[in-house]
């Protein structure tokens, strides 16, 4: 019970230090290029927003902790996320649109910034308030982002603080497995981890690594994110019932034990 305070005191110390820390407090991934205004109506979590004329917006290259709408069962640091975000309500942001400029939800892929030209997806990771995660074709400001988040997980702040641990749930994920075999097909690649984890490379995809690349990834721990699902299992169905699917090699790596 007492270690149970501890930690909701701790989580109320960290939500009140983010609600007071202003965008730019963290590293800062910077605007290249020309940019567009809108308005902010709305933020529905910590990646979505609303823009006054109706657009819907899904931030680029940043998912953060889902929140649970029904019944408040919240991931951690979603409400965090959430109220570092609802700063931008009723203020001007700035955008650039993605290469890619809608999700199969209808909205809107932007990268979004502050009047500082400073990325608001930057600093969400470097708050450790969300992670990374590259999907083709919109990967501008990676490397950037990259950073960004590895000075939250060296600095211990928000998700970091504690190590990514695999839950077998639908959603997004960071892991690290350990890949025991290495198979390819006409749906592409195959790394088959030690949990009831499978990570999948789609064909489409597959052009970012050599094969070469991919087999010496066998026997080997990596580190890989994305959104996770279960298929469904028949009888003596040997292959594994949870599927990550990457897209990138930011999102694949290899690790050493001490990283």
């Amino acid at each position: 019970m007492k270690r149970m305070s501890i930690l909701k005191k701790r989580r109320a110390f960290c939500l009140a230090l983010f609600l007071w820390l202003p965008f730019g407090s963290y590293a800062q991934c910077v605007a290249q290029g020309e940019l567009n205004v809108a308005q902010v109506s709305k933020v529905i979590d910590g990646d979505t927003i609303h823009l006054t004329d109706g657009r819907k917006v899904r931030l680029i290259g940043v998912d953060t902790p889902e929140l649970d709408h029904r019944d408040g069962n919240h991931d951690d640091f979603a409400v965090e996320a959430r109220m570092m975000l609802k700063k931008l309500a009723g203020q001007v942001v700035y955008w650039q649109v993605g290469l890619e400029p809608e999700d199969r939800y209808g909205r809107k892929l932007y990268y979004l910034f502050t009047k500082d030209r400073v990325s608001i997806s930057s600093e969400l990771l470097s708050a450790g308030l969300g992670y990374r995660v590259a999907i083709p074709p919109n990967l501008n400001y990676q490397s950037c982002f990259d950073q960004a988040e590895l000075e939250a997980r060296h600095a211990m702040r928000g998700l970091w603080q504690k190590p990514p641990l695999w839950q077998p749930k639908a959603g997004f994920t960071v892991v690290r497995p350990t890949i025991d075999l290495v198979t390819r097909n006409r749906g592409g690649w195959w790394l088959e981890t030690e949990w009831d984890l499978v990570i999948h490379i789609p064909r489409f995809a597959e052009h970012f690594w050599t094969e070469k690349e991919l087999f010496l990834l066998q026997g080997k721990a990596v580190e890989a994110r994305g959104w996770q699902y279960q298929r469904k299992k028949r009888q003596n169905d040997r292959f594994k019932s949870f599927v990550l699917t990457v897209k990138h090699p930011q999102d694949l790596r290899r690790i050493t034990v001490s990283q």
